[in-house]
């Protein structure tokens, strides 16, 4: 009947601090010195540690499985070292763990664990150990210890900031700010160190830049501009050659690799060569089809309104851009402005608006903080405003033009006079965000590519009241020329001093200082944005500059940039090799469809060939003056004048003398059938299949008025007709749902196409939208 012992359990891991210092268990007076690192010339090499025979009973068949961790002094979190070994027992080892190389720091101890998977280890399993730490010369420690710390703030900041975490109260922040602290404790003058401090901390001066000599006799403007230009070429063919995968991913998940690829028709559209970057975004859609992201022409999972639009739509609408008039693309477009009929309705005040923050291709939740439109709740329209644009599509267009009237019948005076339009509005109640219905703050004003392309569309001024509330700069097309307000609020533009300040007055110093300051940011951010791994929609046109300011000087408006999704230049670009895009420096300072400028400098000491693309210009007969100038404000020399066909898809083939400041201006004259009057029929590569001696074509219908009969035609690479069939009349897809004829052409024997074409040719003489779909090349 004795009584019971018992022995609190503990786990079988042993905790090991050594003091950065033993002083302060010291009481006054005089000591000898301490065993302390503190301001050590040397560094950490290893830690040694000589472990007593453990007598306790193997676990693993003669073995005790042991485990030792060496936490870095920074971040106890984070292991400088782990390790997994086994011991018999009765056995005595010493440990050489050679760590990576630490100059330690002065104000943190060393923290260790050993751990066993005996239950009986413990502390008193550790009597007699000894522990060493072992250092070498700084110089030596000094490589192994900056890379760790340069790899840590990489990873931590490219985490950081996509919400641009900046609050010594969130660890993450505390995190990288530790790893900084000590990579430039060590190594002050550490060049990325200092870029990341920096891009973290902007309040201190920047890290050194030596600003780019322009080359003598060569503009400044021109220098600079295909300097800047070439940065955004490197930017994507880096991305493409590094980060892109066979299946079209980047590696930051399709949703947010989509916000990297704005960028990509913009810097093609300004002469980058075209099939690379066209290929690559063009993987990447089809990766968002194929791997299930699409639902009824929405995205499949239920997300909230942006990503939403992120899960590929906007993909949709940079391929629009670059695949332009793809009838792949273009029927893909009908299936997402369809499905935006069900996502839209007719509210009980008779306002057309969005009823859900939350839904995919095939529910909705429309109740509580779900049933609103938000501020970003538009761009899911990209494609449905790409597709009008292109055709007319009478049905989704009548859409538009109602979201367009139920935002503007919420377009109110505010106290100071000032029109606001909220458009976070409650479907249900017609209540905006901030007047007694919704549960969230703010609201944003009325998507400005909703009220421009209205005003396109219909030209009734009255969608234009939204965007004159709030300026027109956020427009991507030259709205200030093309409304005729240049007198008005061109003071405005140059007040600002920006590059926008260079339109309004020729002053070309306006340029250079964009471009200066544009050059030395991609520079600090060079690596940031590559190497550097940021999470990938914050790079470039998130991250603090964009393409856009080049898009306009270049181009004559934007094609696309991030979340800016209505399509405004006025021309593209594409050069003949040797020549790139850097050969010749372009500004466009007055762009509007029915008359254009461009001031082209050729860098190179040799001509150059340029093809001149029109985009958003009425189609017709074109004046076209060609001359010279001694600089970009000075009058046009030697000047010749001639009238050219010109429209939206079709190209002219320029030369631009070397050295030469070439001045060109394009005049409509002579109008010619609108794009919404005409057919089209397309196809693409995929729609040409061989079996056998049997080829079938099919063909699309793709525009908004009935296709006419068509021969499709197959010929060799001399030019020599080698099949042909004929295609029957297709009627134009008003209903968005797709119109299609397969044809068949018999082969003849040994019928050598490599090299050839298919070709659609249609009857009747009547123009069609674009000629760029009608031939397939093998």
């Amino acid at each position: 009947g004795g009584t019971a012992r018992v022995q609190q359990s503990e786990l079988p891991i042993v905790h090991i601090l050594i003091p950065v210092d033993s002083r302060g268990n010291r009481g006054a007076g005089r000591g000898g010195g301490g065993t302390s690192w503190q301001n050590m010339d040397d560094g950490l090499d290893g830690i040694a540690i000589d472990l007593p025979a453990l007598n306790i009973k193997p676990t693993h068949g003669d073995y005790i499985p042991m485990n030792v961790r060496v936490k870095d002094p920074l971040w106890p979190m984070r292991d400088m070292l782990d390790f997994n070994f086994s011991v018999k027992p009765g056995e005595p080892h010493t440990l050489w763990l050679d760590t990576r190389d630490r100059i330690l720091p002065n104000d943190k101890s060393l923290y260790i664990t050993i751990a066993s998977a005996s239950a009986e280890f413990g502390a008193a399993s550790l009597e007699g150990a000894e522990l060493r730490l072992v250092f070498k010369p700084r110089a030596e420690a000094l490589p192994e210890h900056i890379a760790d710390r340069l790899t840590q703030v990489k990873d931590n900041y490219a985490n950081m900031v996509e919400e641009a975490v900046s609050s010594e109260k969130l660890n993450t922040w505390n995190r990288f700010y530790a790893d900084i602290t000590d990579l430039l404790r060590v190594d002050p003058t550490n060049d990325l160190g200092r870029k990341y401090w920096w891009d973290a901390n902007k309040g201190q001066p920047r890290p050194p830049y030596t600003e780019p000599a322009v080359p003598a006799g060569v503009p400044a403007w021109a220098w600079l501009q295909v300097k800047d230009l070439d940065y955004f070429k490197r930017f994507i063919n880096w991305y493409i050659d590094n980060r892109q995968i066979s299946n079209g991913e980047f590696g930051g998940g399709l949703s947010d690799d989509s916000d990297l690829t704005d960028m990509f028709p913009g810097v093609e559209l300004m002469g980058a060569p075209a099939k690379k970057i066209t290929d690559s975004v063009s993987k990447e859609l089809e990766a968002d089809y194929s791997e299930g992201l699409f639902l009824n022409g929405l995205a499949s999972g239920q997300y909230d309104e942006l990503h939403s639009y992120e899960d590929g739509i906007n993909v949709l609408g940079q391929m629009m851009l670059m695949d332009f008039g793809s009838p792949k693309q273009i029927e893909r477009a009908m299936v997402t402005a369809k499905r935006l009929e069900w996502l839209t309705g007719i509210n009980a005040a008779g306002h057309r608006h969005i009823r859900s923050a939350y839904f995919n291709g095939e529910k909705m939740s429309e109740d509580g903080v779900w049933g609103w439109s938000k501020s970003r709740s538009y761009f899911v329209f990209q494609p449905a405003l790409s597709l009008v644009l292109y055709n007319g599509a009478p049905e989704t267009r009548k859409m538009v033009l109602e979201m367009a009237d139920g935002l503007l019948a919420h377009r109110k005076q505010g106290p100071g006079g000032r029109y606001t339009i909220n458009s976070s509005i409650n479907f249900k109640t017609d209540q905006e965000a901030g007047a007694g219905g919704g549960g969230f703050g703010g609201g944003g004003g009325a998507p400005w590519f909703l009220m421009w392309s209205a005003y396109r569309w219909t030209g009734d001024k009255k969608y234009l009241q939204p965007l004159l509330d709030s300026g027109l700069e956020q427009v991507n097309s030259d709205a200030i020329d093309m409304l005729g307000l240049r007198a008005t609020l061109g003071p405005q533009y140059t007040a600002t001093g920006g590059e926008s300040a260079w339109q309004m007055t020729g002053d070309t110093r306006y340029l250079e200082a964009g471009y200066r300051a544009q050059l030395q940011q991609e520079f600090d951010r060079e690596y940031l944005n590559t190497y550097g791994s940021m999470w990938i929609d914050r790079i470039a046109d998130g991250g603090g500059f964009s393409t856009g300011d080049l898009q306009r000087e270049r181009l004559g408006g934007i094609a696309l940039t991030r979340d800016r999704v209505y399509p405004g230049n006025v021309i593209s670009w594409q050069f003949d090799a040797p020549a790139t895009d850097e050969s010749v420096a372009i500004l466009v300072p007055e762009a509007t469809p029915d008359h254009f400028k461009v001031i082209a400098y050729n860098l190179d000491s040799t001509p150059v060939t340029a093809h001149m693309t029109g985009a958003e210009i009425d189609p017709g007969k074109w004046q076209l003056t060609q001359g010279t100038a001694d600089s970009t404000t000075g009058p046009m020399q030697n000047a010749t004048t001639h009238t050219v066909d010109f429209e939206r898809s079709k190209t002219l083939d320029l030369t631009f003398a070397p050295h030469t400041c070439t001045v060109l201006e394009l005049k409509l004259v002579d109008k010619g059938v609108p794009y919404w009057s005409r057919p089209d029929l397309g196809l693409d590569p995929e729609d040409v299949k061989v079996d056998g001696r049997v080829m079938h074509v099919t063909v699309h219908s793709i525009g908004s008025v009935d296709a006419p009969a068509s021969k499709i035609v197959l010929r060799d690479s001399t030019g020599k007709v080698l099949a042909s069939a004929n295609a029957a009349p297709l009627k134009a897809p008003l209903d968005l749902l797709p119109k299609t004829e397969t044809v068949t052409l018999r082969l003849p024997v040994n019928a050598d196409y490599k090299g050839g074409s298919v070709t659609i040719e249609p009857s009747g003489g009547i123009p069609e939208i674009t000629q760029r779909n009608n031939r397939v090349s093998f």
